[in-house]
């Protein structure tokens, strides 16, 4: 029979139990919770995660504005303006989520950082191809100012002097921008205002770099692996993209990579050019020997011209051309066909550097960069048309040599910038240059900054279409105003006290 005490031994046993089954329940239901909040914060990684951080809300407060601005100029000038503005927002937007990753996730290794990177440079690939594609448009200035300065977003990945990289890729964009000015000052106020709002986005964002990370992007020491967002991110991308049909012969699910495109055409010989070759090969060039050996008889197989058919003692041959008629048209066919016409030479496009001195020579519509190593590098630029070369760092001097549609921009020059033989070149000074000579050439556009405005002695002869711009003062700095002005073409002589005077001639409006 079963005592009372062995009743009480028993319900304390099966009480223990079941605290320690709710205890295990409990700390089941604690880990899946914390596996579902784990989970669903790398997945908000990109879109929500930190977006309450300082960084983050001064960005926007700062850039966002700007942006806005510039998509409503663009949106008046429409085309592929407007569709270029459009991915300057989206590359703002990723970039925006790029710095909410930086303060949840630890600094990424160099190995690791591209793949954090990926949707910010895809965007700025996008934006330069449109550029590219477009070359033709009336537009190109306006896309080569975007295209130029949207580098500047890449100072996230800049240490640990990110904003003068800002500031130079704002420099570049510059030259792009003047030439917009020029162009449509005069002609449409909204083109000035585009301008304006593309340069204070790049402003504006020099600024809060400035402020924020000024020596870098500003990571969390404390927060979650890098490997971890990187796999986030990865798999938010994967879900974005469109699900692609399998190729045939291949499965899409099995990670095989896509077939390699199909090869080239063949190259296409033109028959003028294989009957050529074949006329002057080794039995062409045995007939020819052959016939002249036959000394005296190689005339035997002319034939007898009739004093009826000589156009000299019969005028009226002459006037309706009968003899022509008498020519065999297989002549005139052979003989046109067996006669190379000369070819132009055509110069292969060279950049080297040859000893202290950069060569450029004969190219085309390119955009060159020159980074300069020492002070006594020379450039010298000669028979390139529609090339745009880009100069950085400190030289003695360029050199500009028969040249057309060209632009040249460089920082610091020791001694001079020449020009010469030259027709419709532009030349931008993005700091200082002593003196700039200007001879033999039609149409030159010279830009000079704010330090060289008033230190730069420029030089002309036998030169036209010269203009000179440089920034106008002002009293808010932030205006980007500049003025243009012609260097005079024309003189006028009077002789005074037996001496030669000459003044500039000048035109009332």
């Amino acid at each position: 029979m079963t005592t009372s005490t062995d009743l009480q031994s028993l319900l304390r046993r099966i009480e223990k139990a079941t605290t320690r089954l709710e205890e295990l329940a409990t700390k089941r239901s604690e880990s899946a919770s914390t596996s579902s909040l784990v989970a669903a914060s790398s997945n908000r990684t990109a879109a929500d995660s930190g977006a309450d951080s300082k960084v983050v809300l001064e960005y926007e407060a700062a850039v966002q504005p700007q942006v806005a601005k510039l998509i409503s100029c663009s949106s008046k000038i429409g085309g592929v303006v407007s569709e270029q503005a459009q991915l300057v927002e989206t590359l703002f937007n990723a970039q925006r989520n790029f710095i909410r990753i930086a303060t949840l996730t630890k600094k990424p290794t160099m190995s690791q950082l591209p793949a954090l990177l990926g949707p910010q440079q895809s965007v700025i690939q996008q934006i330069i191809a449109l550029r590219d594609a477009n070359r033709p448009s009336e537009y190109f200035d306006n896309l080569s100012t975007i295209a130029d300065g949207i580098a500047a977003f890449g100072w996230v990945a800049v240490e640990p002097t990110p904003v003068p990289y800002i500031n130079d890729m704002k420099d570049s964009a510059q030259f792009y921008s003047n030439r917009v000015l020029k162009k449509w000052r005069e002609k449409d106020g909204n083109q000035v205002d585009w301008v304006k709002a593309f340069l204070s986005v790049l402003r504006e964002l020099s600024a809060y770099v400035k402020q924020f990370h000024t020596t870098g992007l500003v990571w969390n020491p404390h927060g979650e692996e890098a490997e971890k967002m990187i796999k986030a991110i990865s798999s938010e991308t994967a879900a974005a993209e469109p699900t692609c049909a399998a190729p045939v012969g291949g499965s899409s699910a099995s990670g095989l990579a896509p077939p390699p495109p199909p090869p080239p055409p063949p190259v296409y010989t033109a028959p003028s050019d294989n009957k050529i070759q074949a006329d002057s090969g080794p039995s062409a060039r045995g007939a020819l020997f052959s016939d002249l050996n036959k000394g005296g008889d190689i005339t035997s197989g002319l034939r007898k011209v009739e004093q009826s058919q000589m156009t000299h003692k019969n005028p009226s041959l002459r006037a309706a051309g009968s003899t022509v008629k008498d020519v065999p048209h297989d002549a005139f066919a052979s003989a046109t066909t067996t006669t190379r016409q000369p070819q132009p030479t055509q110069r292969l496009p060279r950049l080297e550097l040859q000893g202290s001195k950069w060569v450029v020579e004969n190219y085309g519509t390119e955009h060159l960069t020159i980074e300069g190593s020492e002070t006594k590098q020379t450039v010298y630029m000669y028979n390139c048309k529609g090339t745009t070369l880009e100069i950085r760092g400190k030289l003695n001097g360029v050199a500009i040599d028969n040249c057309q549609k060209c632009g040249v921009v460089f920082d610091t020059l020791v001694a001079l910038c020449e020009i010469v033989n030259c027709k419709s070149v532009q030349v931008q000074v993005r700091e200082t240059v002593p003196a700039i000579q200007i001879d033999r050439t039609d149409g030159a556009q010279v830009f000079l900054s704010e330090a060289a405005r008033d230190n730069t002695q420029i030089t002309t002869a036998k030169a036209s279409e010269v203009n000179i711009s440089y920034p106008y003062e002002t009293l808010n700095p932030e205006d980007d105003n500049f003025v243009e002005q012609p260097i005079p073409e024309q003189f006028q002589t009077v002789v005074r006290d037996g001496k030669l005077v000459t003044t500039v001639l000048e035109h009332s409006s």
